[in-house]
């Protein structure tokens, strides 16, 4: 009698940098004789389906844990229980509990930014495991929060001391954060809708949540896989349930319309030329000024060579009157093009971060908010590059990117770090914990 393959929900937020590696995973565990099911909302079809996979949909899962709910339009008029059972209603969770009964999985994998899909997960009979493509370092002595910038060992923010203090201000904020949303938006909050359905769902939250950590508005105590490689991320010792497997970058993506020669004159034989990428992700983009100052960097350098992936939302004043060595585009493979370049320049979020790192490219990062930060502290940490701001002046700019190009140290330690992320790349230790989590 044949046996039937073991069956895995997978449910991503639909953001494009989790998307991918939540996708990654999925292929991977389907190549390893798992059926996969990926839950994500109606956008993430397309991408879905072109990597081969089963979509399931659920409605847009609610992520902002600070954002009410409810409209301000929508609380009007309601009790206090009408506003707490009105946001308990809008996150659906009911909607995702029909959609799981139907695909009846041996395991679920939840994005860690999904709180009411994990406790849906949670009040049912199967094994529940969450995932984030961050790093959620614990509180420490040694590594800070993911969206805080201080050099373990450095100065004195970098002091176990520096590091716990930073500690101990974040959670701080966040505590005064959820306590002045509860107060300002009611039941309508998203902690207090958590806490409810949790209380619905008969999930003992009390046990299962864990308040000092980074994630917003908490953590769960089970387990919790990161698609990260450990080589990466800074010395902290993780909760015992936190595993990592390895860098997930989606590696079959489909192509945007693009111009294909301009990188392939990139990617050409410069005649000693330093090829540098410039690319500022999908999500948020630098001010016009950072630009301003890179451009007139580029100007006294000609030779450099600038690729310029300029996505599609730019302040227009920034593109005015591109050097002749800055070629810009709407998109590039990225994941390819980064083989050829000698520095990327970037924000630092963690999926083009991590791509660099597969590539062994150094980089420069102008990071603006959450993992963009803990990229940064992990590129300076390393070795395999460096952080600015984006107010910095083009001497600045100039002084940072000719180290990266000039001083060898940056490339042997990104040829290291390189060596140790593919060593991750274990498919026998990722088929070893799929089997642990999926035991009967």
């Amino acid at each position: 009698m044949r046996t039937m393959a073991k069956r895995l929900a997978i449910v991503s937020s639909g953001v494009a940098s989790p998307l991918s590696s939540a996708l990654e995973f999925a292929k991977r565990a389907q190549s390893l004789g798992y059926e996969v099911g990926v839950f994500a909302h109606h956008a993430a079809r397309e991408l879905i389906l072109h990597c081969d996979l089963q979509h399931i949909e659920i409605p847009e899962p609610r992520v902002d844990a600070f954002a009410p709910l409810l409209t301000r339009e929508e609380m009007k008029g309601l009790t206090a229980q009408q506003r707490k059972d009105a946001a308990v209603d809008a996150l659906e969770a009911k909607a995702f509990a029909d959609a799981l009964a139907g695909f009846r999985p041996d395991a679920l994998f939840v994005d860690c930014e999904l709180h009411a899909q994990i406790l849906v997960g949670l009040s049912q009979d199967i094994p529940v495991v969450q995932f984030s493509n961050m790093f959620l370092s614990p509180p420490g002595l040694r590594a800070p929060p993911l969206n805080k910038r201080a050099q373990p060992g450095t100065g004195l923010l970098g002091s176990r001391i520096g590091v716990s203090l930073i500690w101990a201000s974040f959670l701080l904020w966040k505590l005064k954060k959820r306590l002045r949303n509860r107060i300002r938006y009611g039941g309508a909050e998203y902690g207090t809708a958590l806490i409810e359905l949790a209380g619905r769902l008969g999930v003992p939250l009390a046990q299962k949540r864990r308040l000092i950590c980074w994630q917003m508005p908490w953590t769960y105590r089970i387990p919790t896989a990161l698609l990260l490689p450990k080589a990466l991320d800074l010395p902290t010792r993780l909760y015992p349930s936190f595993t990592y497997l390895g860098a997930m970058i989606l590696q079959d993506r489909p192509e945007k319309p693009h111009d294909p020669e301009s990188a392939a004159r990139f990617c050409a034989p410069t005649d000693g030329k330093k090829r540098i990428f410039v690319g500022f992700g999908t999500m948020m983009h630098p001010k016009s000024r950072l630009l301003s100052n890179l451009w007139a960097v580029a100007r006294k350098h000609p030779e450099w060579q600038f690729l310029f992936a300029a996505g599609r939302t730019w302040d227009e004043r920034s593109l005015l009157d591109l050097p002749p060595n800055v070629e810009m585009v709407a998109w590039v493979p990225q994941q390819s093009l980064l083989h050829y370049a000698d520095l990327a320049i970037m924000h630092g979020g963690t999926g083009g971060f991590v791509e660099a790192v597969g590539a062994a490219t150094p980089v420069l990062l102008y990071p603006h908010v959450n993992d963009q930060q803990g990229s940064a502290t992990r590129a300076v940490f390393h070795g395999i590059g460096r952080a600015g701001q984006q107010t910095d002046s083009p001497d600045q700019i100039e002084a940072d990117i000719q180290a990266l190009l000039s001083d060898a140290r940056y490339k042997e330690n990104c040829g290291a770090l390189q060596a140790a992320y593919r060593k991750e790349h274990d498919e026998a230790s990722l088929a070893e914990y799929l089997r642990s989590i999926t035991v009967s």
